[in-house]
């Protein structure tokens, strides 16, 4: 198995609908990739230390396969755009379970 946790920092003047809307996005990558396990998405809880990172993600896929076939599947493609649009930084965390 392997997660991906995914940190985003929202750009100035981005709503929280318009990331809620985002990360609803996200969740549905599940229904639409065969080897997604799970899907969580949020609002940092962490305010006093969160460095700007008030939203994010963890996917977690069953294999590798399934892990190198997220980046360029058709329906990760919008998804990942429009949260290029929205956040001014982005942090990947990818591991395999040991």
């Amino acid at each position: 198995m392997i997660t991906h946790i995914v940190l985003l920092q929202p750009k100035t003047g981005i709503s929280h609908t318009q990331m809620i809307t985002a990360l609803d996005h996200v969740q549905a990558l599940q229904q639409a990739i065969p080897g997604i396990l799970l899907v969580r998405t949020g609002k940092n809880l962490n305010s006093t230390n969160d460095q700007g990172y008030t939203y994010g993600f963890v996917i977690q896929f069953a294999d590798r396969a399934t892990y190198e076939g997220y980046a360029p599947h058709l329906a990760h493609q919008p998804v990942s755009e429009e949260l290029r649009h929205l956040c001014q930084s982005i942090i990947d965390f990818d591991m395999a379970e040991r």
